[in-house]
């Protein structure tokens, strides 16, 4: 199964793609959500496109991407781990690039995404707590892991911005494309 891609092949795409990327970030950034007015648009631009350029096997391919990205990101939005946003943001990206550049930048984006949560919590972190909360919780360990997760769950709750991953995801694979995560399988 040949895994190559070229994400510079069609520059419309890539130039959606991009734009699509940067502004999800931006507005993620400082509002904290996708909206649908840039994800719905950019996923039927994508399509269309995708139907322009390779006809109707371009268009499959196209739907393909989106499923795959969008899929796993709807696993994660059912388990309470991403917003709609981001489901619709990878699955139109899934759908302006297509299966396996789609595949490649999620998988790189959910690496920059963890990336970007070390470092959020590396910033965050007060070691004396860390080591209470560790201590607590191998004493709370009989009673079970679930009970002493819930026990010594945070008080308040971190978010991450995944619109900055999904762009960070994308330009990795579009300036770095024989380091992506698909490159070390192919």
């Amino acid at each position: 199964m040949d895994l190559t891609y070229d994400l510079t092949q069609v520059p419309a795409a890539t130039a959606l793609a991009v734009a699509c990327a940067t502004a999800a970030a931006v507005i993620d950034h400082r509002r904290g959500f996708i909206p649908n007015a840039l994800t719905y648009p950019c996923l039927l631009a994508g399509l269309a496109l995708s139907l322009l350029h390779g006809g109707l096997v371009g268009l499959a391919i196209a739907v393909a991407g989106l499923l795959a990205a969008g899929f796993i990101f709807f696993v994660a939005f059912a388990a309470g781990s991403c917003g709609g946003g981001d489901v619709k943001l990878m699955a139109a990206l899934g759908a302006i690039l297509g299966l396996w550049p789609a595949i490649d930048v999620t998988l790189a984006a959910i690496m920059v995404g963890g990336v970007i949560a070390i470092v959020l919590m590396a910033r965050r972190a007060n070691i004396v707590e860390v080591l209470r909360s560790v201590g607590l919780f191998a004493l709370l360990l009989p009673a079970g892991v679930k009970n002493a997760a819930q026990l010594l769950a945070p008080k308040e709750r971190h978010t991450l911005r995944f619109g900055i991953a999904a762009a960070g995801g994308l330009l990795w694979c579009l300036f770095l494309p024989e380091l992506t995560p698909l490159s070390f399988v192919r």
